[in-house]
Formats: structure tokens, sequence, C-alpha cells
């Protein structure tokens, strides 16, 4: 995906019914596809374009009851309280969190002390994304698109 690709994505409209009197902006979108919490063995929080990737993805290999993707729509100031009642959601679940940027240029090291703090420090969340890098991007296609695929393998392997 290119990144001006979201624009003339459908998933990534939103409907009228989600701007009309007496909606709100959504901090966190949850997922809906999947319906019993107790299967759910993973938990991945991400923001951007890469939530798409992996979507397809774990479309693809028929994982959805297994893994939950959820989206933080807004970083700052923190959603922890949604973030909790996603995580309460799936008691048994790994946590993680996906991203397209390399470690030290996303949001992780933003997001990761958070989470903890927003879980109590009883569960902690992963990473799952590029290793850290000078650049911000690798400069090659066929690389890129190995780095790509080796963070949504890394997300949705159970």
């Amino acid at each position: 995906m290119t990144p001006k690709s979201l624009l003339r994505l459908p998933e990534a409209r939103s409907s009228f019914d989600d701007m009309t009197p007496g909606t709100s902006f959504r901090r966190l979108i949850p997922d809906t596809t999947v319906t019993a919490s107790e299967d759910v063995k993973k938990l991945v929080f991400c923001t951007g374009k890469v939530y798409y990737d992996l979507v397809k993805a774990r479309k693809s290999l028929h994982c959805e009851a297994h893994i939950a993707v959820v989206r933080v729509e807004q970083l700052s100031p923190f959603p922890f309280d949604l973030v909790k009642n996603e995580a309460d959601k799936y008691p048994m679940a790994d946590i993680v969190w996906a991203q397209e940027e390399p470690k030290n240029m996303g949001a992780w090291t933003y997001v990761q002390p958070r989470i903890s703090t927003a879980l109590n420090r009883n569960r902690f969340a992963t990473y799952a994304g590029r290793r850290p890098s000078a650049a911000t991007a690798t400069g090659n296609k066929k690389l890129h698109m190995m780095e790509q695929q080796e963070i949504i393998d890394t997300v949705l392997s159970l």
C-alpha cells in the first residue's frame, strides 16, 4: 500500500451515519468480528494503515476467531480506559502492539508504558514491527515487502 492508498480504500471510509448529530470521535475502535472472547489467543493494538494489512492477512489465514485487531485512533491523550476495557474482554490473550515504522520511530516507545499502566502492570504488550533503524524506509521495495510480511507473520502467529 502507498501512503495515500487509504484515500481510495473502501474499508477506510466512514459512513454518513458515523457523522450525524449525537455521534463523536471514537478514540479506539474495537474488533467487531470476534464472536467468542474466550477463543481469542492474541489481542493486537495498532494504528494507521497496518490495521488494513493485518485484517486482510488474518482473513486469508482464517484466524479471525483467534486474533482480535483493535485500532487506537487517538494516541494522545492516551485512551487508558478503552485499552483496559479491550484487554479485559480477552483475559487469556497475549497483547501485541503492531506498527510499520521502525521500533525507534513509531508509537511503540510512547504506548508501551501507557498500555502497561492501563493494565495495572499485570499484563504487558510485546512489540511487532520493524527493527530500530536510522532511516525511515529501506529504500528497496523488495526488502520493504519482506519486512512487511515479517510483521504480518509475527502478529498472526499463534
